[in-house]
Order: structure tokens, then sequence, then C-alpha cells
């Protein structure tokens, strides 16, 4: 077994309840578009959930676990209230940016107007994509979208098999096996660590222990 597998499996085993609940409920694409976008480089229980429910609160009767709440609909309500900007200033009512100048709510239109263009409008159709290659593609080729961020959307909508690997996730392996690793190891220690922990933890998938390991750390 790889060491850093090994070293990171113990660490789990050590230091994690594996009977955490993890919340990953949204029914609508649109929300999964807005938790994704607004949580990046943001405290997501200080910034991210309150935009999650002034949204809700507008369109889905106060409800962000609803369904039927399209990407058709979030593009019609960027639109009618006047365009990206008063849509930041009227519903979200936040300007926080990507990167130096990357408006979040302007990543967030262009990124529901590409997977329309994909002929993605709902979860369902999100989760039935064929080719899973070509749907990431078309998500990272939106500036502001990168590794933390595409793989966060798949999970929101319902991919059991990724971990986001932002600053905890990196923390925590961090913390398993004494070296960083790059992003696409992250995924790979994950898939590979939970086929083992799997034995003892017969539910548990990548996604989950992603979510255990984010309730951990964010807390710290």
């Amino acid at each position: 077994m790889n060491k850093n597998i090994e070293n990171f499996v113990n660490y789990c085993k050590k230091n994690l309840d594996f009977n955490e609940t993890t919340n990953y409920n949204y029914q609508s694409l649109s929300v999964c578009l807005i938790d994704c976008i607004y949580s990046l480089r943001a405290k997501y229980f200080i910034v991210t959930v309150p935009i999650v429910e002034r949204y809700a609160s507008s369109y889905m009767r106060k409800d962000k676990n609803a369904s039927g709440d399209t990407l058709m609909d979030l593009v019609k309500h960027i639109e009618e209230c006047g365009g990206t900007k008063q849509f930041a200033d009227k519903i979200m009512k936040n300007h926080q940016k990507l990167g130096r100048d990357i408006p979040k709510e302007e990543v967030l239109y262009i990124l529901a107007q590409k997977l329309l263009s994909c002929g993605i409008n709902t979860m369902e159709d999100f989760q039935n994509f064929k080719d899973e290659d070509t749907l990431e593609k078309a998500i990272r080729s939106v500036k502001g979208m990168g590794d933390a961020g595409t793989n966060y959307l798949f999970m929101l909508a319902g991919d059991p098999n990724r971990c986001k690997p932002d600053v905890h996730i990196h923390h925590c392996i961090k913390d398993a096996c004494g070296v960083d690793v790059s992003n696409q190891e992250c995924q790979r220690i994950f898939k590979e660590a939970v086929e083992i922990l799997k034995n003892d933890y017969p539910t548990l998938t990548v996604r989950k222990l992603d979510g255990i390991i984010w309730q951990k750390y964010q807390a710290k």
C-alpha cells in the first residue's frame, strides 16, 4: 500500500467521527451553482449560506432544498433584475470576486449559460449527462472555476466519488501524511482510502468523507 494512503487511512480512523452527518440535500441545479460559486474563497456559514437562503426566499418559497428551480429559471431571474450587477445588488447582496476582477454573479450567469448550451437545465440533466469529461471541460472553461469549484459542483449535484480539494482537505492530508499533495493526488488518496475504510464503514463515499473532514476542519 502507498505510504500516503496508509497514513491517511490510519489518521482517519483515529481522528474522524464516521457517524457525522453531511448535508447534500439540494434538489435544484440552480442552488448547486449558487452554493458552489459563492463558497469559493468565502466563509461558508457566514457568507454562502445566507446568500443561498436569500435566493430561496426570493424564488423558492424559502425552501433551498426544493426541486424545480432550473438553470433557465436562474438565468431568467438574473435577466429580470436587469443583469448580473442588479441581481447582485437586489438578491444576493454580495459583490465578491474570484481572482482580482471576476464578480461571482458573472461567473454564475456564464456558467448557467454554458451548461444550458450543453443541454443541461435540471439536476437530472446534469446527473445523466453521458460524457463526464466533456461536461468537466465545459465547467472548467468558465473563468474562475478551478479544481475546487468544478469538483464541488459535481459533489453538490450528486456525484459520490469526488472530494473538493480546498484548504481543509489539503490541511487534513498534510496532517495525516506530513506533506501536501496536488489536487489530483487528493482525489486519488481519497478514492483509495475510501475503498479500504469501507471494510469498516460500508456506506462511506468520497463525498461523505470530504464532508466529515470539512466539518472537523472548518471548526478549527
